[in-house]
């Protein structure tokens, strides 16, 4: 029997037979697909446009297409780059192909659900705890020189 993972409600993802029919699995491709077009992808949908010349900015009352995304986005970007086997890139293309995805979409998707992870570990461990402490620390003993130096003045200021 066939296998497929599904993301649970308590966030796990579980195995479970692949029991869907044509149609449910129609209409769950739909829903995704409405849910997904109405999120909306503003910086890709941006880039787009630039790319074809749709935006830009006028200049003695003429149009002037922006020849940049960094022209016309309204929030500051940055490039994040990385050299990666032929083989993973490979593979990646052939995924995103296959998902009509864009590099941008998959890239920050990926790396939001990592941060998010990564967030949730250093909670979970309480990572700063010491960090904490010795800042804590730190702060009174800051206190103790400001208060032995107030009593070398005399108590004044």
């Amino acid at each position: 029997m066939a296998v497929h993972y599904r993301l649970a409600s308590q966030g796990i993802i579980q195995k479970e037979p692949k029991d869907m029919t044509h149609f449910k699995q129609y209409i769950h491709y739909k829903a995704l697909d409405f849910k997904f077009a109405t999120a909306g992808n503003s910086i890709d949908q941006l880039e787009s446009l630039v790319a074809g010349g749709s935006v830009g900015h006028a200049v003695d009352g003429q149009f002037v297409p922006a020849q940049t995304l960094e022209e016309v986005c309204p929030i500051p970007l940055r490039n994040v780059c990385a050299k990666l086997s032929v083989e993973l890139v490979d593979r990646l293309d052939n995924a995103l192909g296959v998902l009509s995805m864009s590099k941008r979409q998959f890239i920050e998707m990926a790396i939001i659900e990592a941060l998010d992870e990564v967030d949730k570990v250093l909670q979970d461990v309480d990572a700063f705890e010491y960090l904490e402490a010795k800042q804590i620390e730190e702060g009174r003993e800051f206190e103790r020189e400001a208060f032995r130096d107030f009593l070398a003045k005399g108590g004044k200021k």
